[in-house]
């Protein structure tokens, strides 16, 4: 397999922003990804529409489904690349329930719309998951992420 970054073992780039909670904020997600990439040459090309996509759906998901969707929500995203991977965290603001994939079980309509968002993320990445974090302003918020290229 090639290596995420090009250089030495040690070498890592990373990259940290926020944006309102918005869903149009979906698309600047991808593009601060996307102009990482461009940024650092080394970095492995292959990658890059696989996290473009999981990018999306994880900050999607933190926009329509936890407290950064509300009026003044924020989402954060952290990129750290290193010589053996990536890792992507999404952070939002909280929400009452946990990130979880949808199956066949939880299929009552065939047309369904949506939904299958993190079993995309859990498909495409080496490894994911999700963790409380607590916030400045004192409410609990949630990082999911995802690793890819690491295994």
């Amino acid at each position: 397999m090639r290596r995420l970054l090009a250089d030495t073992p040690t070498s890592m780039v990373w990259k940290v922003s926020t944006f309102p909670g918005t869903l149009d904020q979906v698309a600047a997600a991808r593009r601060t990804l996307r102009e990482m990439w461009a940024a650092n040459p080394s970095l492995n090309g292959d990658f890059l529409d696989d996290l473009l996509l999981m990018v999306s759906e994880l900050t999607a998901n933190a926009i329509r489904h936890t407290r950064s969707g509300d009026p003044g929500g924020l989402v954060g995203l952290v990129v750290t690349a290193h010589s053996t991977g990536v890792r992507v965290e999404v952070i939002d603001q909280g929400s009452r329930t946990v990130p979880r994939v949808i199956g066949p079980e939880d299929d009552d309509m065939p047309l369904r719309r949506g939904g299958r968002g993190l079993a995309l993320v859990e498909a495409t990445s080496d490894r994911w998951g999700h963790h409380p974090v607590s916030m400045v302003t004192a409410r609990r918020g949630r990082v999911v992420w995802f690793e890819k290229g690491t295994a």
